[in-house]
């Protein structure tokens, strides 16, 4: 994958470096380490209009696709490819086709009054928007829906179930459960809206909003385009005015901008992440923030010494305004434990295991893990299976996440799945995520010298009674002998792979072939009064909308372009934020609430003639905005001289009198008469 690879804005900019080393050999059916860009076996594509139905049947009956759902408001159809049709093979199939509008991959996306709270003071980035200015006015953001689409919330957290609108929903497991297995859904849901002023925790932007969770990530922070899409048209249909969208990647999609467009007409606003590679979006677009869209606001983030972040993504024409994103304390989802064995009580009567599975003083944490050594192993297709005996019971729980740790060298195409079942003879094979950054799909093949963690989305189950697990080695290829005979290739671990077990398995002189496993547990969602710490363009993005909240819900007869000019118009010039971002400034509560532009910046005087000095500034405002110019000679008082509007930022001054100085200085204002602060003052002498 590129470095713009899509993936949600995870956690707080974790550095994350994994030793896992993919050794996939020739078997087939193995997923690679990391997520390609979009997902096999599917594409999204548009007939033109007056083809649509004869076309899409075409394709059905000649080439075996079949729709897997169609997106009626745009046209599209998510398309599953038959099982020998390649992504490529079916772009240019379809792209070949008189009758087709456009076909794409289906990307992946990847994963930014003051009150007693009693965590408030951790809040430095409340403080520097100046919202508690801004609560003295209102704090009530209760007239409109913000949806967020991302990996879910902990709606039953104590510091958010007051604030959650009914009728979220789960895009990943298709219910009505979108609890967050990772964390990040829930801290933006705690910047927008955290209930205010309860002697609890934290408090959003805005302290009373009504949040409709949609969750469209895995707790792997991936989300499909298909998922994203039907979350927002879920939004558009449901009432929201403002979507959340902290999160990005570096592909262009047709369907994407198509549905964002009809979020536009239905006037809905979408604040999105501007990315976190520290790049120029206006050289590397980031999507959504960077469609040229106008219910689009792309958002930048900022550190506390109101410093670009050196994360940041950044565009002089594609990024509109910064935010707080660096060390930003907000929600964190409960967890709770269901089952969990570190096997140190030296003790697995309570697991069913083949017998190259035993205890290894080769632990995580000592002094036992669970270990699998298939050193006299026979043939190839073998299956040695380790599991719990007895069920897992859930009673009905959500947010379903097995972790374990893992330290292993599964070589030569073998591999090492991870399996539920609900009844204990039917299994489910599940995707595996290891060191947060490698995605096993189909199997972990390959080798990591040292512990790294692995977790398992069991979201599916969620309100499920019960549920199984177990780890499955299976082997793969022939015996180093060739023909049927022992060995299956696999061997007990060499001393780079730690200890020899203490029971069963022979030792053979061979390369490593091991597995480690220990510290498995199930946790699923707990209410718990808990927060964290995250930084990220994902953590700048709330802030924005909480704002967008609290403006909107003020004046609930904005349109959705006049709630975007308030907050674009409204904000603090930073000096680091010059040329970086469209208005060069971040966010000020108290300015957009009161509805005061901010001054203008940039104005440049030159003479042109013996009559004759040209003026600029920066265009950094959104909408209608007009300036009132004030020129003085000499020593002698500013004036007024001339009223421009329509966002107008030249203007060309005539008549003066020849070898003469000027100075100039420009304000802002609103049609409702609010004036900005005066700019810097410019000057010139004629000729």
């Amino acid at each position: 994958m590129g470095k713009r690879a899509i993936r949600v804005f995870l956690v707080a900019l974790v550095m994350v470096s994994t030793f896992w080393g993919a050794d996939i050999g020739s078997g087939g059916g193995v997923s690679s380490s990391r997520r390609p860009t979009y997902v096999p076996g599917e594409v999204l594509v548009k007939y033109k209009p007056a083809a649509r139905a004869v076309a899409s049947a075409y394709f059905e009956r000649r080439w075996g696709v079949s729709t897997l759902r169609t997106f009626h408001d745009v046209g599209v159809q998510h398309v599953r490819l038959p099982v020998d049709m390649t992504v490529e093979q079916a772009l240019e199939l379809y792209r070949g086709n008189p009758d087709v509008e456009y076909v794409e991959p289906n990307y992946y996306r990847h994963i930014t009054v003051t009150p007693n709270d009693t965590d408030y003071g951790l809040l430095w980035g409340l403080n520097d928007i100046d919202a508690p200015d801004a609560w003295d006015i209102t704090h009530d953001c209760s007239g409109k829906i913000v949806a967020i689409i991302d990996t879910g919330a902990d709606y039953n957290h104590p510091d958010l179930a007051a604030n959650i609108a009914p009728g979220g929903y789960d895009f990943v497991d298709n219910d009505s459960y979108p609890m967050d297995q990772n964390g990040h859904g829930t801290h933006v849901a705690g910047t927008i809206a955290a209930v205010g002023n309860n002697a609890r925790g934290v408090a959003g932007v805005c302290w009373t909003g009504k949040l409709m969770i949609l969750r469209a990530f895995d707790p792997f922070g991936f989300a499909t385009l298909s998922d994203i899409i039907s979350a927002m048209a879920y939004a558009r249909t449901n009432n929201a005015k403002i979507i959340n969208a902290s999160y990005a990647g570096g592909d262009f999609s047709q369907a994407e901008r198509d549905e964002i467009s009809n979020l536009s007409s239905a006037g809905i606003l979408l604040i999105a992440a501007a990315g976190n590679e520290g790049t120029d979006n206006d050289a590397n677009p980031s999507y959504p923030a960077s469609y040229d869209l106008p219910n689009i606001i792309a958002v930048a983030a900022t550190d506390e010494n109101d410093n670009l972040a050196w994360f940041s993504n950044y565009g002089r024409t594609s990024v509109h305004v910064a935010a707080p994103g660096t060390d930003i304390y907000s929600t964190k989802p409960g967890r709770q434990t269901v089952f969990s064995d570190n096997f140190d009580d030296d003790d697995i009567s309570d697991w069913t295991v083949d017998p190259h599975w035993a205890l290894s003083s080769e632990a995580n944490s000592p002094p036992y893990a669970l270990a699998l050594v298939p050193g006299d192993a026979e043939g190839k297709g073998l299956d040695l299976i380790a599991r719990p005996t007895n069920a897992i019971v859930l009673s009905g729980q959500t947010g379903i996440l097995l972790s374990f740790m893992v330290k292993a060298n599964v070589a030569g195409g073998d591999l090492l799945f991870v399996e539920t079942s609900a009844d204990g003879t039917n299994w489910t094979r599940r995707p595996v995520l290891v060191n947060d950054q490698d995605l096993f799909e189909n199997g972990i093949s390959g080798s990591v010298a040292s512990w790294v963690d692995a977790s398992v989305d069991l979201g599916s189950l969620d309100g499920s009674p019960t549920m199984y697990f177990r780890f499955r080695f299976h082997t793969q290829k022939e015996s180093s002998g060739g023909g049927g005979g022992g060995g299956g290739g696999c061997f007990i671990g060499s001393s780079a792979y730690g200890s020899p077990l203490s029971l069963g398995a022979t030792q053979a002189a061979a390369a490593a072939n091991v597995v480690y496993i220990d510290d498995v547990q199930i946790t699923t969602a707990g209410v718990e009064d808990v927060y964290q710490y995250l930084s990220g363009t994902s953590m700048a993005t709330p802030h924005v909308v909480g704002l967008a909240a609290l403006v909107w819900s003020q004046t609930p007869t904005l349109t959705a372009s006049e709630v975007k000019a308030r907050i674009l118009n409204s904000v603090e010039r930073l000096t680091d934020l010059a040329l970086q971002v469209v208005t060069w400034g971040r966010i000020n509560a108290s300015k957009s609430i009161a509805n005061v532009p901010a001054e203008p910046v940039g104005l440049a005087a030159t003479a042109r003639s013996n009559s004759r000095i040209d003026l600029s500034w920066a265009s950094t405002y959104y909408g209608q905005i007009g300036f009132k110019i004030e020129r003085k000679s000499g020593s002698g008082s500013f004036t007024e001289v001339k009223d421009l509007q329509n966002n107008i930022t030249t203007w060309s001054d005539t008549n003066l009198a020849s070898s003469t100085a000027y100075t100039y200085r420009v304000r802002a204002y609103y049609s409702g008469g609010n004036l900005s602060g005066y700019s810097a003052e410019a000057g010139a002498s004629t000729l």
